[in-house]
């Protein structure tokens, strides 16, 4: 197929109908074998690096104002025959680049690792089935489903769904969450705050939003305090230096003394006037901060950034939640009705969506499949599905039963569910309210579950 590269004005007006037909689509995804054929011609989907070849990079540790003195200290040193000095000089020299050439190779290589083993996972519409797929392999065309708490893998124009608000800080600037809907579009690299959509991938990689705003990132050129005060040293020697070597070499023309013992007065005047092992100590010194530093689980990709780490009058972080397992079980069924716990944990089942994959949703069907009970769940037809709005604080299903009625099922914030079933039962509130104080002091998190009957209450 032919590569069709999107402007984002022309995304954002296109009507869905439109980019269907543009991008070769339809709302029931790509089949395998086009996505295979599309990723040879859009590639994947990733923000390219500019890689530097390692032999280049070792090299520049030779270039700049500092090195070039030592360079020329070390060249004099050979000329006038002192071989002691030579071999001192040219070690601190490869010194200097074998060590921050091998720290940064390190923390690169650490960098790497961390990036493989956060890469982003995403929901794809893949020959009519869902399945969670790496990121990187989604090509423009492809239907993707976004909810709560995940990052937007590529440029999208929403397709399906309520509602979604997306908080695009990073990219724009804006403070607050955005609210998204049928039509509008999210760009890579945001995150969602509340709502479940689909949409379609319109543009990936550096056509995105966010690719574009990475290539000019990349194309600006940044030098760091450190550096700015190394050169600065640097150029104010070399400028001495020169200023000193005119003023000797013209009071020895005018004295008429011999050129070539003035020349090996200037080689030795230049020798001492440059910082041979300034760049090795900063280097080294800088080194071991890196070490220490990776200890504490921080990783330094350029020496220089420590000084200015060293620098920062305050630093700002965020952390939430708590240190746990990072799993979740279910530990038992509490009814407050005639239901007992097979049919409790039906009805939240069918309030779950399997393929969305919520570590919540994903052991309360773990738990109902474990029962093997007698339940067919393909019985029932989802109509329709409002996934976790933190606004509401719970979900809510409306499903078709085998005599094609039609009720509703929901689950969320106990409170919320008693709430929404209108009970004025004082006796049955303190039950409940009991019972989720008991599960809290032993660190358990109470979710409700209720239905309506035929009548339509819950």
């Amino acid at each position: 197929m032919d590569k069709v590269i999107l402007d984002m004005d022309l995304i954002k007006k296109i009507p869905i109908a439109d980019l269907f037909k543009k991008l070769n689509s339809s709302s029931s995804g790509l089949k395998q074998s086009e996505v295979q054929d599309r990723l040879k011609v859009y590639g994947f989907n990733e923000i390219n690096e500019k890689k530097v070849n390692p032999i280049i990079k070792f090299l520049s540790y030779f270039w700049g104002p500092i090195p070039w003195m030592i360079e020329i200290a070390s060249i004099l040193s050979a000329i006038i025959h002192h071989w002691e000095d030579f071999w001192v000089i040219s070690a601190l020299l490869f010194i200097n680049a074998i060590v921050g050439f091998w720290q940064e190779h390190k923390a690169d290589n650490a960098i790497e690792l961390l990036k493989k083993k956060l890469a982003l996972q995403t929901k794809v519409l893949r020959n009519g089935e869902w399945k969670e797929i790496p990121a990187n392999e989604l090509v423009p065309g492809d239907i993707v489903r976004v909810r709560l708490g995940d990052i937007i893998p590529a440029d999208l124009k929403l397709t399906q769904g309520e509602y979604l608000s997306v908080d695009e800080s990073a990219l724009t600037g804006e403070s607050l969450p955005v609210s998204k809907k049928v039509g509008d579009v999210c760009y890579s690299g945001s995150i969602v705050r509340q709502g479940e959509m689909n949409g379609i991938v319109a543009a990936t990689a550096m056509n995105t939003f966010f690719g574009q705003t990475a290539k000019l990132v990349s194309e600006a050129r940044t030098m760091s305090h450190f550096q700015k005060a190394v050169i600065k040293i640097g150029n104010y020697l070399i400028f001495l230096t020169i200023g000193l070597v005119i003023i000797i070499f013209v009071v020895a023309l005018m004295r008429h003394e011999s050129v070539l013992n003035v020349l090996q007065f200037i080689m030795v005047l230049v020798i001492a006037a440059i910082p041979v092992a300034l760049p090795a100590v900063l280097t080294v010194t800088m080194a071991v901060g890196a070490i220490n530093l990776s200890k504490k689980k921080a990783i330094v990709s350029k020496l220089a950034s420590i000084e200015e780490m060293a620098g920062m009058d305050v630093l700002c972080s965020d952390k939430t939640g708590t240190i746990t397992k990072n799993k979740l079980t279910l530990d038992k069924v509490e009814s407050f009705s005639k239901l007992d716990e097979q049919e409790i944990l039906k009805w939240a089942t069918l309030a779950s969506r399997a393929e969305d994959h919520d570590p919540i949703d994903d052991v309360i069907i773990k738990k109902f499949n474990e029962l093997k009970t007698n339940s067919d769940l393909s019985e029932y037809k989802v109509k329709k599905f409002k996934p976790f709005d933190p606004v509401v604080k719970r979900t809510e299903a409306i499903l078709l039963g085998k005599d094609n009625k039609e009720f509703k099922v929901s689950k969320g914030a106990p409170q919320v569910i008693l709430a929404l079933a209108k009970y004025k039962e004082s006796a049955l509130e303190k039950k409940v309210e009991k019972t989720i104080n008991d599960l809290a002091k032993r660190g358990y998190r109470s979710l409700g579950v209720a239905k309506t009957d035929t009548k339509g209450k819950w």
